[in-house]
């Protein structure tokens, strides 16, 4: 939907998706990205509620299978952005973010206890909750899927135990994205992205340490490896994906995505492993005015494969 003139406003929408693994794991997600006439404001939000129990290692870029512990918990994120148009396309503003874990409970402990080995305790619940300052460039127009131009933004988070957040701490992500049209009369694109996610300052509650699949930001990253799968202070990330068109009339795509990450060597900012993952995608177009396609990925990595389900591009 759009919410002004065509020429000058971006497309809007808004997601109310229910969530399961079909198995132990299941929510709900509310997600929108709601641009004002002239995109004057741009208003993000992320919002979960789910039951996810996830499986933890250790910490550092090459952190072993056997180390691997179960950690059950039910979890609560609500994010909000608030950004007030610079130029044509600068934003600026700022956020709140709360992650709360609660009922959680470890077990199938083959090696250590990852929280209690942790050197920052795990209360039960656990509560990081703050405020951010946001800096954005978005020249996509269509963020559902962007057949051209470029995203970025830098997100500085001040955690503060006087918004109820168990510790003080700071964290700094940065996300770049670059869509490049390599066949304008079939739509096909060359999508990249990589980010930068650090803990800048003070003691941070393991679950929300930077990890594999939790980054704080829109769309999926890291297909084929497995939720929170290395973690640690600090992680890089790269991922390109090539999206074609197999019929003239957009209705059915195919993607091939890599991608390759590091999680720092645990409290510094040494990357020393890097870690690969691949895969192939299905897409069906569901709305031809905004684009929206029905995703459908196979991702695998290093001991691990899965199956992503996404309304719209995975970024």
């Amino acid at each position: 939907m759009t919410l002004g003139h065509s020429k000058t406003t971006n497309l809007s929408n808004v997601y109310l998706l229910p969530f399961t693994d079909f198995s132990s794991k299941y929510g709900l997600f509310l997600r929108h990205n709601i641009w004002l006439p002239n995109n004057s404001w741009n208003l993000i939000g992320d919002y979960r509620l789910t039951h996810y129990p996830q499986y933890v290692w250790g910490l550092g870029g090459n952190s072993r299978e056997f180390e691997r512990s179960l950690v059950d918990t039910d979890y609560t994120r609500i994010y909000q952005t608030v950004l007030l148009k610079l130029s044509e396309k600068w934003f600026i503003g700022p956020g709140y973010a709360l992650d709360y874990s609660y009922n959680i409970e470890e077990t199938e402990i083959g090696y250590i206890s990852n929280l209690e080995n942790y050197p920052v305790e795990t209360t039960d619940p656990s509560v990081a909750s703050g405020l951010t300052a946001n800096i954005v460039y978005d020249g996509r127009y269509n963020a559902i899927n962007p057949p051209k131009g470029a995203y970025f933004i830098a997100s500085w988070r001040i955690n503060s135990k006087a918004l109820g957040s168990d510790t003080d701490y700071q964290s700094l992500f940065i996300d770049a994205r670059k869509y490049f049209p390599i066949d304008r009369n079939k739509g096909n694109i060359l999508a990249v992205r990589s980010y930068y996610w650090t803990i800048l300052s003070g003691e941070v509650p393991y679950l929300y340490l930077p990890s594999t699949n939790w980054a704080p930001a829109t769309g999926i990253a890291s297909r084929g490896f497995q939720a929170g799968r290395y973690r640690s202070n600090a992680m890089l990330y790269g991922e390109a994906e090539e999206r074609v068109n197999l019929t003239n009339n957009g209705l059915f795509g195919l993607v091939a995505f890599a991608n390759i990450s590091s999680a720092s060597e645990f409290d510094t900012q040494h990357f020393r492993y890097w870690k690969l993952g691949a895969g192939l995608g299905l897409r069906t177009k569901l709305n031809k005015y905004s684009n929206t396609n029905f995703a459908l990925d196979f991702g695998f990595s290093s001991n691990f494969w899965s199956v992503w389900v996404n309304i719209g591009e995975m970024f």
